[in-house]
């Protein structure tokens, strides 16, 4: 009976040693695995050389060009067009004749007043002689007095009105276009033409208020027009004393040198405001930032193995990063490959171009 069941539990055994058999293959199979995981190559990575080089944060805003000086140049007396003296849209300087409006009354006026005022002259000159020897009474004289210098009064408000009626150009620039003709009647105030003054140009743009001290008058700024492309520099001449409540921003106005007349009055125009300069700044891509709670990391290649730092960034571009504290010139940062980086693991570097990076 006991050899029955001997025989069956060998027989249940011989059939199992398969099994068995390649349990124990696959085991020694996985001894082999973790043995290769213990010496996994190192991982090929791309590093960035840290080098010192020129860098400048620059603030932009978005202004509008608008002449130096623009005016509408109107009619100070009334009166008929006698003569045109300029060309619609044409260049003058300052004190160029303009138009000529009728003033021939006023000087037939002025010429009688002249002949007035010698007579009266003469007549005080004579008082005044009288008087030493008590020929007239002192009311006299001052009543002749008066009289000269009621002419000479009159005689001045005339010689406004002539001149008035020539009316020049108030400042050099472009003229613009006129509605009427010799003969036509002019009246007080009616609109002649329009002055606009384009050799230099004036821009109007906002900057936050925590630049205020990099606007002093004489700071410089970087125009590019919107419409055509074509870039200058401006100079700052004014800066609005308030600060705008809604946006915290102040006002500052720029000149620009437009006598090339590569510009256009009404053009929009983007500036810009260098708020920092280095000529030593270390700069790397920003993809080598890990972001950690409270801190930034980098990892640099050292000896063949990643060495993680902590860093402190500073400004930044749309692809850089400053970075002021935790590297230095000729550390060599790992830009790829970061997803499995850790501290002290084996790395096998190459070099990032450094003219393929922005």
């Amino acid at each position: 009976m006991n050899s029955d069941k001997e025989r069956e539990l060998l027989r249940l055994l011989l059939k199992q040693t398969p099994l068995v058999l390649a349990i124990l293959f696959l085991m020694s199979c996985g001894g082999e695995s973790r043995e290769e995981a213990s010496s996994v190559s190192p991982i090929s990575v791309e590093v960035y050389e840290v080098m010192e080089e020129a860098f400048s944060v620059t603030i932009r805003s978005t202004g509008e060009l608008l002449p130096m000086e623009e005016t509408e140049i109107r009619s100070a007396v009334s009166g008929h067009v006698m003569q045109v003296h300029f060309e619609e849209g044409g260049l003058v300087r300052k004190g160029d004749l303009l138009v000529t409006l009728d003033s021939r009354r006023w000087q037939a006026q002025r010429q009688g007043l002249q002949a007035r005022l010698e007579a009266a002259l003469a007549e005080l000159e004579r008082r005044v002689s009288m008087r030493k020897v008590d020929g007239v009474s002192e009311a006299e004289v001052e009543q002749t007095r008066a009289e000269v210098a009621t002419l000479q009064s009159q005689l001045e408000e005339l010689d406004v009105l002539i001149d008035l009626s020539q009316i020049r150009a108030p400042f050099a620039g472009t003229l613009g276009m006129r509605d009427f003709s010799v003969g036509a009647y002019m009246r007080e105030g009616d609109l002649i033409t329009r002055i606009v003054q384009t050799d230099f140009l004036r821009i109007d743009f906002s900057i936050p208020a925590r630049y205020r001290s990099l606007m002093d008058n004489g700071a410089t700024v970087s125009v590019v027009s919107a419409s055509s492309g074509e870039e200058t520099s401006a100079t700052i001449y004014a800066v609005d004393p308030l600060v705008s409540r809604d946006s915290r921003s102040m006002q500052a106005r720029a000149r620009i040198d437009n006598r090339g007349a590569q510009f256009s009055a009404g053009d929009f125009v983007r500036v810009g405001l260098a708020v920092e300069q280095s000529d030593d700044a270390l700069l790397i891509p920003a993809e080598a930032i890990i972001p950690e709670l409270n801190r930034q990391v980098v990892y640099v290649a050292k000896n063949g193995q990643a060495e993680r730092r902590e860093v402190t960034t500073g400004a930044r571009t749309r692809d850089r990063i400053q970075i002021t504290e935790g590297v230095q010139p000729g550390d060599l940062v790992i830009v790829t490959g970061l997803m499995v980086m850790r501290d002290g693991a084996d790395i096998q570097t190459s070099r990032m171009d450094r003219e393929a990076t922005p």
